[in-house]
């Protein structure tokens, strides 16, 4: 578990860590840096992918494969280098390795579905919780640093052995715990068909002539348009995606008894992943808990720093290590407690107090703003709030994953799995848009007490969602 989730976190913040570093330091301006939120875009769009991972080869083998070509691409970066390499082959090679780690991670959770049972499956949460964030850390740390100091080809190059040690010990040591399914050749055929190539070519090419050159003014009316709306304005295309994605969904869940019949007539295993679930029991309550439930951590997060800096005269290198070694063990730890404790009691014992504890910690940094005069408040007691709200945060994050497994259909693992964490970003990132306009408007006091407020929605729906017995 340790393994596969920090080389699901390795490739995941060099797309959205250190390229950024690298084009900030290639003196990019910022509307361009702001195009890099594109390279996010593959996980917003990996629930597409999810039924063929579960429906060709197995989730060992789609780990494997992706594992080869992500050091395949890390080697072309150590290749390429850095700042002197042309910026469009370094935003080719990005959105690759993108793709690729968003697939991976679609297999790294498949396979961990595959391999444990329910009870395996609470209990690891917290290694899966603990090696992602290792990986996060140490690639914007250590792995900047030695950019910095020995310059990116070095960077690369430590990547790419690192992928290379897992990669090897993932094909010596993972078992097998699934059948195969279809052979991938099967898809390639499918993929690489005429009609399939054509299609793709011309939406392509007239999406990049069209945007290049601003056919008819379209863009710009259109651009026009949104930025006079305060959130529309602000939202990047992994935002509108993550809004496309939600709103297909209701459309579907309307629909879902004609879909069933069209299903039923026309037969399709593709199409089939998605009607399955939701033709789930209480589907709705589920869909809204799952897009709510991290709305008042997006909240908390986006405004914590700033408050701390500005009100609390706290500086970034403070800041920055207070998060990375004590919030960062209490998450790990916390997580770690979390998991045990449901694999031993069950979800239903212990989601509520988790849920209560995850959210109402928000209510201390409440206390902090409230405070006469928060920039008089000790380094120590912030790094106490720090770290006692982030095992709310670990215990929050322990009880959701192992409820998210619990809502995956056993024959469409991966494709559920990959769909409810897409849908999961919509209600985050809607809410890390409007986070600094409420801050601005009501003032962080009152704005550190609707991070709490935000949860209550979730929270009810914990009285009606299914799963939870289980």
């Amino acid at each position: 578990m340790t393994s596969t989730y920090f080389a699901e976190g390795l490739p995941y913040m060099i797309v959205n860590s250190a390229a950024d570093a690298l084009f900030t330091v290639m003196g990019l301006s910022l509307s361009t840096l702001g195009l890099t939120t594109v390279l996010h875009l593959p996980w917003n769009l990996k629930f597409l992918v999810g039924p063929f991972v579960d429906q060709f080869e197995t989730k060992r083998r789609w780990l494997l494969g992706t594992e080869v070509v992500l050091c395949l691409l890390l080697l072309v970066l150590t290749i390429v280098g850095g700042d002197e390499a042309p910026v469009w082959l370094l935003a080719v090679v990005f959105m690759a390795v993108a793709v690729l780690s968003a697939t991976h991670d679609i297999a790294v959770d498949g396979f961990y579905l595959e391999g444990l049972d329910k009870p395996g499956q609470s209990r690891y949460v917290g290694y899966r919780a603990g090696a992602y964030r290792v990986a996060m850390l140490l690639v914007s740390g250590p792995l900047l640093g030695l950019a910095y100091v020995s310059g990116w080809r070095m960077a690369w190059l430590a990547s790419l052995v690192v992928m290379m040690a897992l990669t090897g010990y993932h094909a010596v040591a993972l078992p097998r715990p699934e059948q195969r399914q279809r052979p991938i050749g099967q898809l390639l055929a499918r993929l690489l068909a005429p009609r399939v190539l054509l299609v793709l070519t011309v939406i392509v090419g007239v999406g990049a002539w069209g945007w290049e050159t601003d056919y008819w003014g379209v863009t710009d009316g259109i651009a026009a348009v949104f930025a006079s709306v305060p959130l529309l304005g602000r939202m990047s295309l992994p935002g509108w995606i993550s809004m496309s994605l939600l709103l297909v969904l209701i459309v579907l869940l309307i629909q879902i008894d004609r879909l069933q019949a069209i299903l039923r007539r026309h037969p399709s295993e593709y199409a089939e992943s998605f009607v399955v679930f939701l033709a789930k029991p209480r589907v709705a309550q589920v869909l809204a808990f799952v897009l709510l439930y991290r709305v008042g951590e997006s909240f908390l997060q986006k405004m914590r720093f700033p408050f701390l800096h500005r009100e609390a005269d706290v500086s970034m290198g403070f800041y920055s290590f207070a998060n990375g070694t004590v919030g960062f063990a209490a998450t790990v730890a916390a997580t770690l407690l979390g998991g045990w404790l449901i694999a031993r009691d069950g979800l239903k014992r212990w989601i509520w107090p988790f849920v209560i504890a995850q959210n109402l910690l928000n209510l201390l940094y409440a206390g902090l703003a409230f405070a006469p005069d928060p920039s008089a408040i000790s380094g120590t007691v912030i790094t106490i709030v720090i770290a006692v709200e982030h095992i709310g945060a670990g215990l929050g994050t322990a009880v959701f994953m192992v409820y998210l497994m619990r809502c995956c259909d056993p024959r469409h693992k991966a494709a559920h799995m990959a769909l409810l964490t897409a849908l999961m970003s919509v209600g985050y990132t809607l809410a890390g848009l409007a986070s600094g306009s409420l801050a601005e408007l009501i003032g962080f006091g009152p704005y550190f007490v609707l991070t709490f407020v935000a949860t209550v929605p979730a929270m009810l729906l914990l009285l009606v969602v299914p799963y939870v017995d289980r």
